[in-house]
């Protein structure tokens, strides 16, 4: 008998331009594709991104409340010489004035912010009075050395609000690391990027209680006029302390921190006001479908137990 013959199953052949259709639409479907999950995604974290954006602004306005939005202010002083070359050989004393009312009308007309002296006022707050100095390394300031600062400064109705002396000295350089220093920096120093000159800072007056309308002048005096001084300025800082101290100098930790903490009291809080007001929880779209689900589940197990269904209705559960 002649074996019967196998059936051979042709496949269809395949048009090259449908393959090249077909591709040619899931191309241009993955914009689409990628659109409709970034707006699920959104929709899903909406809810928690107005909850940490409602967070982040009341931190913000905490933050203003108890930081000031500003917390130095910087004034040029210009010493007054002897006329007389012979009074400053002799090293007499050098004076200056700050008129601090009339630089902060100037701060103001060039667009810049002063200090808020009402927002400093805060318990455990103080204040810093100091002076920086720009000296030339020259043989005369080498020679005067060691000078004597002295600073006062008064309140609106001139009384002095606080006192301080302090001693400045340039830092010392041997010849050989002045020689060292100047073969090195010479290129920068002849295209004028750069000079010999040293900044000193030293705090000299600190005041732990100040008038609520701020100091407005103060006078600046060195021991010897033989100084030479190219820049002088008058640097007055709050000095916070607790938590404002870490507010404004770790401002992106205390940032984040804090949003986290203000939105768990926020959602706290809701969850409350809504048993409280309605008589149920709050829960999130997520979380009523997995309690559904779940409540779905036990009521379907109770049910194949109660008729017998057997193993056959408890695998039907799950």
């Amino acid at each position: 008998p002649s074996r019967p013959r196998r059936m051979i199953k042709q496949e269809p052949e395949v048009d090259p331009a449908d393959a090249i259709s077909d591709w040619f639409q899931t191309v241009m479907m993955w914009p689409l594709q990628f659109l409709m999950f970034s707006l699920r995604l959104i929709g899903r974290f909406s809810k928690l991104a107005v909850l940490l954006s409602m967070g982040a602004l009341i931190y913000h306005q905490i933050y203003v409340c108890l930081v000031p939005p500003s917390l130095s202010e910087s004034h040029a002083v210009n010493f007054v010489y002897p006329a007389e070359s012979d009074q400053r050989k002799g090293g007499l004393p050098a004076n200056a004035s700050v008129d601090f009312a009339f630089q902060r009308q100037l701060m103001v007309r060039e667009g810049r912010r002063g200090m808020d002296w009402s927002s400093g006022q805060n318990s455990g707050s103080s204040l810093d009075v100091g002076v920086s100095f720009v000296l030339p390394e020259s043989d005369v300031n080498r020679d005067v050395s060691t000078f004597m600062v002295h600073v006062e400064v008064f309140d609106k109705q001139g009384k002095i609000s606080g006192r301080g002396s302090r001693s400045v000295v340039m830092r010392h350089k041997s010849w050989l690391l002045q020689l060292m220093t100047t073969v090195a920096w010479s290129i920068p120093m002849l295209l004028h990027l750069t000079e010999e000159q040293q900044t000193l800072k030293t705090t000299v007056v600190q005041l732990v209680s100040f008038p609520t309308s701020g100091l407005h002048s103060a006078t600046v005096s060195i021991s010897d006029s033989r100084l030479q001084v190219y820049n002088a300025y008058i640097d007055i800082t709050f000095v916070l302390v607790g938590f404002r101290y870490y507010m404004y100098h770790w401002y992106f930790t205390c940032l984040f921190f804090g949003t986290l903490v203000i939105s768990n009291i926020l959602l706290a809080f809701l969850r409350w006001a809504v048993r409280r007001l309605f008589g149920t929880d709050f829960v999130t779209e997520e979380d009523a479908m997995r309690r559904d689900s779940r409540d779905r589940r036990r009521s379907g197990g109770v049910d194949g137990r109660e008729t017998g269904g057997g193993p056959e209705a408890s695998m039907g559960v799950f």
